[in-house]
């Protein structure tokens, strides 16, 4: 499911949306689509500050109280990595649109088959991400992580603690497992001990009984698995 946020404070600019959206779903057979549409910036900022963010988000430039270019700011600085189009009468907002890195612009009122092309590439870069990121539940929304960013995952206190490389801590109410089924499928996601994932990658190398990775940090190995650990970690690093 791509989550679309539509936000115009015109009533036929966002009709004409609407319809290209539906349009659109119905050629893309292999996503189901879902539009919510806001007619100005603040109800937009409230309705992901109580459920969380979208996967795409299409804005007027030209808006009462809050910008377009401003509320594709307000956006960035929560942390989303979502992709951004903007809706404009003038190409004169491009350089603004590189500055919160926007998937596009398209001008209005909007063609058709400009508008599926600009959303085809914005999904076909969603799908990239989504492939490559870890989706993490925050207490400010939902943040898409890019997995080579992530060091490792560990569980205490009935919280998830996700260190980055930059030494950015992300705590997340989602169980480890639930993490873990995200991560499972790329090779150098492992977990040594019930309560850590991590990336080896990250990791430097094995000692008894610790698996040590970048920053001095270690993560304990339980005795009777410690073999099993050394022989996945090796197996990984000598591949």
């Amino acid at each position: 499911m791509i989550e679309i946020a539509l936000c115009d404070d015109n009533a036929d600019d966002i009709a004409a949306v609407r319809s290209h959206a539906e349009h659109f779903a119905a050629e893309l057979a292999e996503q189901s689509i879902r539009l919510t549409e806001f007619n100005s910036s603040a109800g937009l900022l409230e309705h992901i500050e109580n459920n969380g963010g979208f996967d795409l988000y299409l804005l007027d430039v030209m808006m009462p109280e809050m910008s377009g270019i401003e509320l594709a700011q307000a956006i960035r600085k929560r942390g989303e990595n979502a992709q951004i189009v903007f809706l404009t009468l003038s190409e004169d907002y491009t350089l603004d649109a590189f500055s919160v890195f926007a998937a596009g612009y398209l001008l209005k009122p909007p063609n058709r088959d400009e508008f599926d092309k600009v959303l085809l590439h914005a999904v076909g870069t969603l799908a990239r991400e989504k492939s490559s990121a870890l989706t993490v539940k925050t207490k400010d929304g939902l943040l898409r992580v890019p997995l080579h960013k992530i060091v490792m995952i560990e569980s205490f206190n009935h919280v998830r603690e996700i260190t980055l490389t930059d030494g950015t801590k992300l705590k997340t109410p989602s169980t480890l497992s639930e993490l873990f089924k995200q991560l499972c499928e790329h090779e150098n996601f492992y977990m040594p001990h019930r309560a850590y994932i991590a990336n080896l990658d990250h990791s430097v190398g094995v000692v008894r009984y610790d698996l040590l990775m970048v920053g001095s940090r270690r993560i304990p190995i339980p005795k009777n698995s410690f073999a099993a650990v050394q022989k996945y970690v090796q197996s990984y690093f000598f591949k």
